[in-house]
């Protein structure tokens, strides 16, 4: 904001040019009164209804010049520079409003000068190369003198700008990869000349607000949101740009407000699964402590995974009478087993990645989707294959071993770099869809389009039956129940298509399917 003081000051400085403009109207001769004329009515125009603050730089950049020619006959070569001297104070003024709109240039150089100062320089160069091919000595002392105007900002603009204009506070933060937080950057300023200082993120996964700031302040803060990935730089940098207050010289620098420590999704999720395990032994059901209330909810008496042992009561069941212990404790002791919560599920793994991204977030999810299972009480079998072939296939697991052999199948990743990019699995429900409607339709077309729709669906049948998600899918479902849920956890590369007809298949006969 402009004070009060420099408000009147600019207004007393556009009153002189008016002024002088209109002395220089009569002084003219008559057949060249009308240049002074033109000059005094399009700069009160500018002045009422001002274009933009470029514009209006330019037209008083333009006046100096205007008026050290307009006063070079009734004053002389020497005193008419001089009568356009306080035009230089406008000048610096409309530089300073016009710094404010500029924008940064990305460039390689630490330190150079702003397209607005390299376009007044070769203005003034080129005053100065006519004023020396016509002979004008006015207009070659005014160029001189917007030479030295300009010379002297760059001076005090080299000293009072470095070339790290602000310092960061580096803060350390842990993260685990892909999940996403938000901090505060605190920048402190060391320059005392003001300007704008732009800061802009070279990284996909880091958003920074606001970009701009002002660097009149001493203390400023900046907003960072990020969601580090798996290959993430340890020192988090930002890249920085400053110029001054006047839009004459800009600046590039680094910033490294952030020390970043990725753990690995996999990593994460391994230690979840290991605390979970070591919570729970043999026998026990996690995040259960209060037997009475869960006994008419989950009917531990009836069951699978053993839970527990107490006193035999009447109408328990002989079967689960615990001889060992009865003998020992000389009473009848029964044991008690858990229910299993809903339908059981069969997690369908595709161990084929195309990098360590794609491997981390695999593994997390194979892990994460085990525990979740487990804690909620639901039995799972695996059936895990990789693109060539099936790696793996169990029966019903228990809460433990369906996370021991997740653990161990989240650390059997094969990566395989292939420069084929794969497109969305196909639509098979749209497709069979589209057969059904078509073979109510009598004309020769659809008849047409319906075999070549059913081409179609017969190939990714015949796609789906050589592949190893197929092959994984069958051999589990010799194991389990054919009417379990379907969780699949796979990057859809070598396995798209496959997966999509089995999934259809799957939906079919009434089955979830859920895709993680």
């Amino acid at each position: 904001m402009i004070s009060l003081h420099s408000r009147g000051m600019v207004v007393f400085l556009k009153v002189y040019v008016a002024i002088v403009l209109a002395i220089a109207t009569l002084l003219s001769p008559l057949a060249l009164s009308f240049v002074p004329i033109l000059l005094l009515v399009g700069y009160l125009y500018l002045w009422r209804w001002p274009i933009t603050v470029v514009v209006n730089l330019l037209s008083e950049y333009f006046i100096f010049f205007a008026i050290t020619l307009l006063f070079t006959l009734p004053l002389g070569s020497f005193l008419a520079p001089l009568l356009a001297l306080p035009v230089l104070l406008l000048i610096n003024h409309s530089l300073v409003e016009a710094a404010e709109s500029l924008a940064y240039r990305n460039t390689k150089y630490v330190r150079r000068l702003t397209d607005l100062c390299l376009a007044f320089l070769l203005i003034a160069v080129a005053v100065l190369g006519v004023a020396l091919l016509f002979g004008s000595l006015p207009l070659l002392l005014a160029g001189a003198a917007i030479i030295i105007f300009f010379g002297a900002l760059g001076i005090l603009i080299h000293r009072g700008l470095p070339s790290k204009p602000v310092a960061e506070i580096q803060i350390q933060q842990r993260m685990v990869a892909g999940t996403e937080d938000h901090l505060s950057v605190k920048l402190t300023a060391i320059t005392k000349i003001g300007g704008r200082l732009f800061v802009e993120s070279p990284y996909e996964w880091l958003k920074v607000s606001p970009d701009i700031l002002s660097l009149k302040r001493d203390k400023l803060e900046v907003r960072v949101s990020l969601a580090p990935r798996l290959a993430g730089p340890s020192i988090v940098k930002l890249q920085g740009y400053a110029i001054d207050r006047w839009g004459l010289i800009q600046v590039r620098f680094k910033l490294e407000p952030i020390r970043l420590f990725v753990i690995p999704r996999a990593r994460y999720a391994a230690w979840l699964a290991k605390r979970y395990l070591a919570g729970t032994k043999a026998g026990a059901l996690p995040l259960i402590s209060n037997i009475a209330a869960l006994k008419p909810i989950y009917g531990l008496r009836r069951g699978i995974e053993y839970y527990g042992s107490q006193l035999y009561q009447p109408g328990d069941s002989l079967k689960n009478i615990d001889w060992k212990h009865s003998l020992r404790h000389n009473e009848l002791i029964t044991k008690e087993f858990s229910e299993f919560q809903g339908r059981s599920a069969v997690i369908l793994i595709n161990l084929a990645v195309g990098n360590a991204e794609e491997a981390d977030e695999l593994a997390s999810k194979i892990i994460v989707a085990a525990i979740s299972l487990a804690q909620e009480n639901i039995p799972a079998a695996l059936a895990v294959y990789n693109q060539e072939d099936v790696k793996l296939t169990t029966g019903i697991l228990t809460s433990q071993q369906l996370l021991l052999r997740s653990l161990r199948v989240a650390q059997e990743m094969v990566t395989v770099i292939n420069p084929v990019k794969y497109l969305s699995p196909p639509d098979v429900a749209r497709l069979r869809a589209n057969i059904n409607r078509l073979q109510f339709a009598r004309s020769k077309a659809s008849g047409i389009l319906a075999q070549l729709l059913q081409i179609e669906y017969k190939n990714l049948g015949d796609k789906a039956k050589v592949n190893p998600a197929t092959k994984a899918l069958s051999e589990v479902l010799t194991k389990v129940d054919n009417q379990s849920n379907l969780v699949i956890i796979s990057q859809c590369n070598y396995d798209a298509e496959a997966v999509a007809f089995n999934t259809f298949s799957f939906a079919q006969k009434g089955n979830a399917i859920i895709t993680v």
